[in-house]
């Protein structure tokens, strides 16, 4: 027996949950030219607008137990190469897909959706935090947003994790023979 699985629900209001997609949400980053010590009159920062996927956990979220949200940027599969050089190459997005390259991770699309979205892909290695009750106002102010359903969103947060517990070892092991 075949289950269909839908990728996700639409949304809407100041609720956050992981897996929420929220398109141009502007983020205050540190300027490039920004030096240390910090300065004490004038802070450079520069403000850019992502989309972004929350990545706090659902259950922190609606307790009550965090005061930032996590969220990680996304690109249209079809831009991706412009915002790193190696998604560009032949190949690279079956390597994402099927999980070989551990920064990334591949959204499907949500063409069927009142709000329709192209193949995505979410960096992990763009992180950023921002306070929970900007990212409730911004949500609330966009209408309509996607938010990933279950098993989807497990597989976002597992993906999240497996980035970040990888290990390198300084030496490898010489096997006999």
């Amino acid at each position: 027996m075949s289950r269909d699985y839908p990728w996700y629900e639409v949304v809407q209001g100041d609720g956050l949950e992981q897996g929420d997609i929220l398109m141009a949400c502007p983020v205050i980053t540190p300027a490039p030219s920004l030096t240390f010590p910090l300065p004490d009159d004038y802070l450079p920062v520069d403000i850019v607008d992502y989309d972004v996927v929350v990545m706090t956990q659902s259950c922190d979220l609606v307790n009550e137990k965090v005061t930032d949200v996590i969220v990680c940027p996304h690109w249209d599969l079809e831009s991706a190469g412009s915002m790193d050089r190696s998604l560009g190459n032949k190949g690279a997005a079956q390597q994402v897909l099927k999980g070989r390259i551990a920064r990334y991770l591949m959204l499907a699309s949500s063409t069927d959706l009142p709000v329709a979205m192209n193949v995505r892909i979410v960096d992990f290695g763009r992180i950023f935090s921002l306070p929970k009750s900007y990212v409730q106002e911004f949500a609330a102010s966009r209408g309509q947003r996607l938010r990933l359903c279950p098993p989807y969103r497990e597989h976002l947060a597992q993906a999240f994790a497996r980035f970040f517990m990888r290990v390198g070892l300084p030496q490898d092991i010489d096997l006999p023979g």
